[in-house]
């Protein structure tokens, strides 16, 4: 049974002004989601599937702008919240004052009867205290009938906290928006009693085809384990910093600094490099001189480089953490592939040599013999699936690279081998961040678990214990003071 809203002879709930721009045009697959969801003038209620950057806040707009009535967007973090709040406003006529955003740092109120409220998971899930200004807001948003539920990364409802959304709102239609609807815990059929069932998934091949996506070349690198590094990988004592081992590998270092280097000079890309091992992120960042994002970076500082990434020439390459919470995760794969998905180009520039050219690169690059190959297989089934194809490259960084690149010299990467066995084992491992936590919009203290060395300042310090080269005392050898006098006298009975 289909749940369905007869939106137009709805008369008990306010109507919203607002209507699509007349520069918003969808592009005909989006229409044709959208024709999936309305059918004589009702709303049916379930999942629309769209690949990262073919339009999915357009069909969310242009749904809202249908039905007309009060509208609660839902995003995964505070990002998301101010990118979804632009949106609106760029699509659509609706005014400043009847659209709000409520974040951890932004409590704003729409004016009038009909509005729309773009917030975060968490914060309508959240059942701890709050501030007075919160629980007011809150309390609206959860005695409001919202005509449509607009749910962003609808994957991540199935969660253990993000399902509370569902039962702790009213609502008569509900919209779920992803590029990837997979799970790895067998959650995600829990969508079709939670919001509905999918309604539209678009063919990504067929978007790159009509040009309105880009046409995108993946790329395996197979990164061969220095013999230093090997060796300690095998080592049974260094088991909880396998993967930092096979993360920070020198030749994967070098592949990774070759590719940015041409990218950026031969080519003029922009570059994300994406790094589940927040150790291994911050050392990529710091040698190579760039930008880093990571879980505990503010809204304010994310929200700065990412701008200046996006339309500064001077910043063209950042470095993020994951996407998502599993190591060998198929939505993980495929988010990442998303950032780069947006069309570049027209499709008659692209075909003008008489063959069509790749005009995005995603390269995955693996530590050959290492637990890493494993993961990748697994991570790229959902891309496969899709249609792509993966290309081995094994000969990164050419040969007559040499020099010019990071830890040509042996010195240097025993350096870097004595710095990941030095580390803490809790500062060599994954950054864990709780798939269920909004970890940017809600949390007023965040929760490490991390090392004393590491509050303390002195991570990357060894202890070390010299012998003074004087002969070691026998078995049964008594040591004699050379001045028993001083002793004290509780003493001089003992060494007597």
């Amino acid at each position: 049974m289909l749940e369905e809203y007869d939106f137009r002879n709805d008369n008990v709930n306010p109507d919203l002004n607002m209507e699509l721009k007349p520069h918003a045009q969808p592009r005909p697959y989006q229409e044709k989601s959208l024709s999936k969801m309305f059918g004589n003038g009702r709303a049916r209620s379930g999942i629309i599937v769209l690949p990262c950057g073919a339009g999915k806040s357009l069909v969310g707009v242009s749904a809202a702008c249908r039905i007309k009535k009060s509208c609660l967007c839902l995003a995964t973090n505070a990002v998301s919240v101010d990118q979804w709040a632009f949106q609106f406003k760029l699509w659509s006529t609706i005014q400043d004052d009847q659209i709000c955003r409520f974040t951890s740092d932004s409590k704003e109120r729409f004016r009038g009867n009909a509005g729309v409220v773009v917030t975060t998971y968490n914060m309508v899930a959240f059942g701890g205290k709050r501030s007075e200004e919160s629980e007011k807001i809150i309390e609206e948003i959860r005695n409001r009938e919202w005509g449509l539920l607009l749910m962003d990364e609808v994957h991540v409802v199935p969660a253990h906290m993000f399902r509370k959304v569902i039962s702790l709102t009213k609502s008569h239609c509900k919209l779920g928006l992803t590029a990837t609807l997979v799970r790895e815990d067998e959650r995600i059929t829990d969508l079709n009693f939670l919001i509905g069932p999918k309604l539209y998934e678009a063919n990504w091949l067929d978007l790159v085809k009509g040009g309105f996506i880009a046409n995108v070349q993946c790329a395996e690198v197979w990164c061969p384990m220095t013999k230093e590094f090997f060796s300690e990988y095998l080592k049974k004592e260094n088991s909880k910093k396998k993967q930092a081992l096979y993360v920070m590998n020198p030749n994967k270092f070098r592949a990774c600094e070759f590719l940015i280097r041409f990218h950026e000079q031969q080519r003029g890309d922009k570059i994300i490099v994406f790094a589940d091992n927040l150790f291994a992120l911050t050392e990529y960042a710091m040698k190579l001189r760039k930008p880093m994002i990571y879980g505990a970076t503010s809204h304010v500082e994310r929200t700065k480089i990412l701008q200046a990434f996006k339309c500064s020439r001077d910043l063209n390459t950042i470095f993020l953490s994951k996407i998502s919470s599993h190591a060998g995760s198929r939505r993980q794969e495929a988010q990442r592939l998303g950032r780069i998905l947006r069309a570049k180009g027209k499709l008659e520039d692209r075909m003008a040599g008489g063959k069509e050219e790749y005009n995005a690169f995603f390269y995955s690059l693996v530590s050959t013999d290492t637990q890493e190959m494993f993961y990748s297989t697994k991570r790229q089934q959902f891309l496969i699936d899709q249609g792509y194809s993966f290309k081995v490259i094994t000969s990164l960084p050419p040969p007559d690279s040499g020099a010019d690149l990071s830890y040509h010299r042996l010195d240097e990467q025993l350096a870097l081998l004595g710095k990941v066995l030095s580390a803490g084992d809790d500062a060599v491992g994954l950054e864990q961040l709780d798939e269920d936590a909004d970890d940017i919009a809600l949390h007023k203290a965040r929760r490490i678990a991390g090392s004393m060395s590491a509050m303390s300042g002195a991570q990357g310090m060894v202890y070390m214990e010299y012998s003074t080269g004087q002969k070691k005392l026998g078995l049964g050898q008594k040591g004699k003071p050379k001045d028993p006098s001083k002793r004290h006298y509780l003493f001089k009975r003992r060494f007597g």
